[in-house]
């Protein structure tokens, strides 16, 4: 208390003007700087810690928060979706073992001689050098720019490719654009050809770096050299060279520029110079090698193993460069990293948040219709997702109710993932009470797979006329099916005849029911995927009212690896009631249990 009176009376007598708020401490914002480590004879170096760097901007230390060994080779054996869309595109972009190339054939600076070597060399890195799960776009100048997209499509990449045919020197237009715009002396035509390339690298560069991944994204100049652009009145907003390596400083996006000619053929002219400029800006190579292959090479080592350092920055959207640097401590070490990054213009901010992607639009509100029985199964999938199945049946009224409603018919259902993906979408119609035929099956029911956590339904509840009578709107939470020893959802399927109970037993693909009330005439099959690590045993009790075990169960073993295993459970000697079926799998790695309840009606 005394200490806070001294500073009251402190405050007061203070002549005014001399006391002020105290300065808050401008923002800061974290950078992250890719670093490739190599030893003398070129091998990537996995082994330096965080106290073996040292980082400055613009002169001054810094402290590094992160240092992370990023190893991110492709695997050939990766499970891996076909690229179809741009959101399909970003979020495979940010999978870890997932590297981004893009590859820029400049057909107007390459000599016709050289092109079959850049066709054999490129052709090779893509056939070998990648893997399945790999992002690869190949373009030239002239390609559209609205239709940059990184996919997994290696046969469009081959014709891409083989399609290659360098034109240095060659001034024949063949194209309309090229008749219209890039004609004229060839001095003329070699600025045009150069604003060409250069706007093309710069899109490129964008793209790369807007695909959220913070990890290294390569960018592939294939090129003779690149002339330098003289921007005249009307062009000066056309990018350059700078704009080229800010656009890929921005992102982790480096340059590896690679000249087919002999070293014999190379001089050191400012077209070799612009591309030496860029790779070394931002932390790639001038690949020097005679041997072409050899150079590519070291770009897919260079993506598979490098340092990502961390710091926090001053916040300064002023628009100024601050250069960077990095040293090792440790002898025999050799670095490359970009040089530095440009803080955002005051502009900036304000234009991203313009172009940010508008928010969904509002759900709707949870509404749950009486209409409808819904019953979801869960069972592994592909890829560490789970796999969802989703029947219905229309509830059914009592006797004597007396209502205008018609009767559900059809579910027109969309399912969407924790990011607004469609998983599935469609009609289903219900699986009723019976065995349906099997031409109906695939109709009767909706099969989707979802990572783990929560998917959003929305269901248009539809008459037999296909007139929409309510709507369903619901949250379900998909469960992980990842562990050493995990039970499915218990499935079932119902039978009134031996006719009927052969057909299913027949029919692996057969449709469970929502159904939870059965008449004692009916005989159940309840079907039980379990998947577990090594050897597992599964049991099963009949619980009564209350949960005491009435009986164990005889369960039938999976016919194949994979299947589920079986319960037959005739109702004909159980009492009108409620009841549980208890299924316990048990092995080395663990027990898990689950129940389903059910009433038996007279």
């Amino acid at each position: 208390m005394r200490i806070v009176v001294c500073a009251l009376l402190w405050w007061l007598a203070a002549p005014a003007g001399q006391v002020a708020p105290p300065t808050a401490a401008p923002p800061r914002t974290t950078v992250m700087v890719d670093v490739v480590a190599t030893d003398s004879r070129g091998r990537n170096i996995d082994t330096l810690k965080s106290g073996d760097f040292e980082l400055r901007e613009d002169g001054v230390v810094q402290t590094i928060d992160e240092v992370r060994f990023v190893h991110a080779a492709g695997r050939a054996d990766a499970a891996v979706s076909p690229i179809l869309s741009a959101s399909d595109e970003r979020a495979e972009s940010i999978r870890p073992d997932v590297r981004l190339f893009a590859i820029f054939l400049d057909d107007y600076h390459v000599s016709a001689d050289n092109s079959a070597r850049v066709r054999s060399a490129v052709q090779r890195f893509v056939d070998e050098g990648l893997s399945r799960s790999d992002l690869v776009l190949v373009m030239r100048p002239l390609d559209s720019l609205l239709a940059i997209r990184l996919s997994r499509d290696r046969e469009e990449a081959r014709r891409t490719i083989g399609a290659f045919d360098g034109r240095k020197g060659d001034y024949t237009p063949r194209s309309g654009i090229e008749q219209s715009y890039i004609a004229g002396t060839p001095a003329r035509v070699e600025q045009l050809r150069a604003q060409v390339a250069t706007s093309a690298l710069n899109a490129l560069a964008a793209h790369l770096g807007s695909l959220g991944a913070v990890g290294r994204k390569t960018l592939l100049v294939v090129s003779e050299g690149l002339p330098g652009v003289d921007h005249h009145r009307g062009f000066e907003t056309l990018p350059t060279i700078d704009s080229v390596i800010r656009s890929a400083n921005r992102s982790n996006v480096a340059i590896y520029a690679i000249d087919p000619r002999p070293d014999s053929d190379r001089s050191s002219s400012e077209d070799v110079n612009v591309l030496r400029r860029c790779a070394s800006a931002t932390g790639g190579q001038l690949v020097p090698q005679t041997d072409f292959e050899a150079g590519i090479r070291s770009v897919l080592s260079d993506s598979s193993g490098y340092y990502l350092l961390a710091y926090r920055a001053n916040d300064r959207a002023n628009g100024a460069f601050h250069d960077v640097k990095v040293a090792v401590t440790r002898p025999g070490v050799t670095l490359r990293a970009r040089n530095g990054y440009w803080s955002p213009f005051p502009d900036d901010k304000l234009r991203a948040s313009v172009l940010e992607p508008r928010a969904r639009p509002v759900e709707p509100a949870r509404h749950i219709s009486p209409l409808i029985n819904p019953w979801f199964g869960a069972a592994r999938g592909a890829d560490g997702k789970t796999r969802v199945t989703f029947v219905w049946e229309p509830v059914l009224r009592s006797t004597g109710e007396r209502t205008r409603q018609l009767p559900a018919s059809r579910v027109q259902l969309t399912a969407l993932g924790a990011d607004g993906a469609v998983l599935f979408e469609g009609a289903v119609k219900p699986s009723g009470p019976l065995h349906p035929d099997a031409a109906s099956e695939s109709e009767a029911r909706a099969v989707f797979d979802a990572s783990p956590g929560v998917v959003r339904l929305r269901m248009s509840i539809q008459s037999e006329s296909g007139d929409a009578i309510d709507t369903d709107v619901r949250e379900i939470r998909v469960k992980d099916m990842s562990g050493a020893v995990v039970l499915g959802t218990l499935a079932v399927l119902r039978a009134r005849t031996a006719r009927d109970f052969h057909t299913l037993e027949s029919d692996p693909e057969a449709v469970p029911v929502a159904a939870r009330e059965f008449s004692r005439a009916e005989h159940l099959m309840i079907r039980v995927p379990v998947y577990a690590m090594g050897s597992v045993s599964v049991s099963a009790k009949l619980l009564g009212v209350g949960g005491h075990a009435m009986r164990d169960l005889a369960v039938q073993a999976a016919s194949a690896p994979g299947a589920p295993n079986q319960i037959d459970l005739s109702l004909a000697s159980l009492a009108t009631g409620s009841y549980a079926v208890e299924v316990t799998a048990s092995g080395s790695a663990g027990q898990v249990k689950d129940q389903l309840a059910f009433r038996v009606t007279s």
